[in-house]
């Protein structure tokens, strides 16, 4: 008797998303080459772990927009979260890069134009304790 009133019912559809589990795997990305061990990166000279680093985040950057572009749900109104993401990494990039140029700038200035000499303190200017 049971059974055939299940049989009647419908299925309730649920329009709301699965809650999601802790340690469940949102996003897969592969990077093509291999990634240096921490251990490699400490080793390395400043200017070839800059590089090293440089040319990690642009590849990165190449695998997200072109993951991005691949995907099968195209959106018209809303970007993607990976060209989100693509796009944050390029702006931090973009602002690093001012940061570093507007340093250099301010250090070859300062060569240029060397302000007044400091001050020595003397041995009657020191505080006694």
């Amino acid at each position: 008797m049971n059974s055939a009133l299940d049989s009647l019912t419908p299925p309730l559809i649920s329009f709301e998303p699965a809650p999601m589990t802790l340690g469940e795997c949102v996003l897969t990305l592969e990077v093509p080459g291999r990634l240096p061990s921490w251990n490699d990166i400490l080793g390395m000279e400043q200017w070839a772990r800059y590089k090293t680093k440089k040319e990690m985040a642009d590849v990165f950057l190449c695998a997200l927009r072109a993951s991005a572009n691949d995907s099968s749900t195209r959106t018209t109104s809303a970007r993607s979260t990976l060209l989100t993401f693509a796009d944050t990494l390029e702006r931090y990039l973009l602002m690093r890069q001012e940061q570093r140029k507007s340093k250099s700038l301010r250090k070859r200035l300062a060569k240029k134009n060397p302000s007044e000499p400091e001050l020595k303190s003397t041995e009657s200017s020191k505080v006694p304790f």
